[in-house]
């Protein structure tokens, strides 16, 4: 086929779009996320190190946009997912670590020694409360450390060990993903938490309009603030006759009913708003603010 033909080809010149895989986030909230996930896993390590027993470190490792079904496909078959829901949404938020990572919490939590490779195993029931006990205080982090990101407070709702059946979340639903890099002890794993983006768009949504709606007050506050306005010093007026005004000349006395003891006023834009007397600074003229009128006289 010559140049040309391939040119004029739209199935050549233009590449696949694939319409099924979600948008991706936006700069701005790609690093309000990344933020947040920053704190949870500073203060997760520092809860697992407390609760375990065991010096715990976690490092974000990355933060992306997918859909559920290929997030579940990046996990083992068989893994700890505890998932968490929020008030009024049926979406659930999910913490997952590995299997081995919850033998070895356990059995440091109960004063063993963990091997230096634990083979993963479905929990037992014993287990299994203990690890949900542990994830309680996880999610109250989450709910602290995400903040106006979520609804709501997340509260637990299940632990599954298989990512493909956990029937909580259609294949195609976009989902927020935070990875981790775990390592307690000389233990090397990973974690991941899973946002649905549904909510968390909504809530980064609606945090733009009140951060638009704040911009526009204060930027409406700074332009009447910086407005230039004429300000003038009043003494009482005097009525005379136009012909009086006519015949004024260099010279003419024209006196005022303004008694030399009482303060001017302070006129802007035509309206009273305060009394000065007169005095000077420097070679200027200027004047002290004596009172200031009440709003309603204004």
């Amino acid at each position: 086929m010559t140049t040309a033909a391939v040119r004029d080809d739209p199935l050549r010149r233009y590449p696949a779009y694939d319409f099924s895989r979600p948008a991706q986030l936006g700069r701005e909230h790609t690093r309000q996320l990344e933020a947040a996930f920053e704190t949870f896993a500073r203060q997760w390590a520092s809860q697992l190190t407390a609760k375990v027993r065991l010096r715990t470190h976690l490092v974000p490792a990355g933060l992306e946009l997918v859909s559920y079904q290929e997030y579940a496909d990046t996990l083992p078959t068989t893994t700890a997912m505890v998932a968490g829901s929020t008030a009024d949404r049926e979406e659930p938020c999910v913490v997952q670590f590995g299997l081995d990572s919850a033998l070895m919490w356990v059995v440091q939590m109960l004063g063993g020694k963990p091997a230096a490779d634990i083979e993963a195993r479905t929990l037992t029931p014993i287990e299994t409360a203990l690890i949900l006990q542990l994830m309680d205080g996880t999610f109250e982090l989450l709910s602290a450390c995400l903040g106006p990101l979520l609804p709501g407070a997340v509260t637990f709702s299940g632990l599954h060990e298989n990512p493909q059946y956990m029937q909580v979340i259609s294949p195609g639903e976009a989902v927020i993903v935070a990875r981790f890099a775990m390592s307690a002890g000389e233990a090397r794993s990973t974690a991941t938490v899973m946002l649905p983006a549904a909510i968390v768009v909504d809530q980064l949504a609606e945090s733009d309009r009140h951060a638009a709606t704040a911009h526009r007050e204060g930027a409406m506050r700074d332009q009447v603030n910086d407005t230039p306005l004429e300000v003038s010093l009043r003494v009482t007026p005097r009525v005379i006759g136009a012909g009086e005004v006519l015949d004024l000349a260099p010279g003419d006395l024209l006196r005022f009913a303004h008694p030399e003891t009482k303060p001017f006023e302070l006129v802007v834009g035509g309206t009273p708003i305060a009394r000065a007397v007169p005095g000077a600074q420097g070679s200027r003229l200027a004047c002290t603010i004596t009172t200031i009128h009440e709003e309603k006289t204004r």
